[in-house]
């Protein structure tokens, strides 16, 4: 119906992307932390493949051609590197990884260049069932306002859900 809520196929489409297609939930059980869980078809390995190493994470990491450049050395006391442009800024996070347990979990500190230096911690947990993974990032921000400040940036259920098609894609190549 012209006008109102409901559209065809193609504007559902449109939509769909922006609006309809939420793969995450995002949740804040502490005034620090932020934990973004989201499922995928594959199994854990091949996830945690895809999440740490720098040759798989350049196929899908951000828009198409957005990492400038990616190093991950995915070991306890490897460092990994993200350079990219954003909104015309060069810009790359970058950390240690503090711990390491393939397929299963990986904790690593998550630093800004080009921005306010903060360092928050990253723990990543797999738990495969069925040859589905559900991944669960949670991330300890030194503050509740640079936590508040980054979920308004972009650590939203639109944004992740987005960041993570491309994930999919190469997931189901491999």
């Amino acid at each position: 119906a012209q006008g109102g809520k409901e559209t065809g196929p193609e504007g559902q489409k449109e939509k769909k992307t922006m609006i309809d297609n939420i793969t995450v939930t995002i949740t804040t059980p502490s005034e620090r932390e932020a934990v973004v869980t989201r499922e995928f078809n594959a199994p854990a390995a091949l996830v945690f493949e895809a999440v740490t190493r720098a040759d798989l994470i350049k196929r899908w990491y951000g828009a198409a051609g957005s990492l400038d450049s990616c190093e991950s050395d995915p070991r306890v006391g490897g460092s990994w590197r993200f350079a990219f442009t954003a909104g015309g800024k060069q810009m790359a996070k970058y950390g240690v990884y503090n711990e390491f347990d393939p397929p299963r979990r990986f904790v690593r500190t998550e630093r800004y260049e080009g921005w306010d230096e903060y360092e928050a911690l990253l723990t990543v947990e797999l738990v495969e069932r069925q040859g589905k993974t559900t991944m669960t990032q949670t991330f300890l921000f030194p503050t509740q306002e640079l936590r508040d400040q980054v979920m308004k940036m972009g650590l939203t259920p639109q944004a992740m859900s987005a960041f993570y098609e491309r994930l999919d894609v190469l997931l189901a190549s491999l």
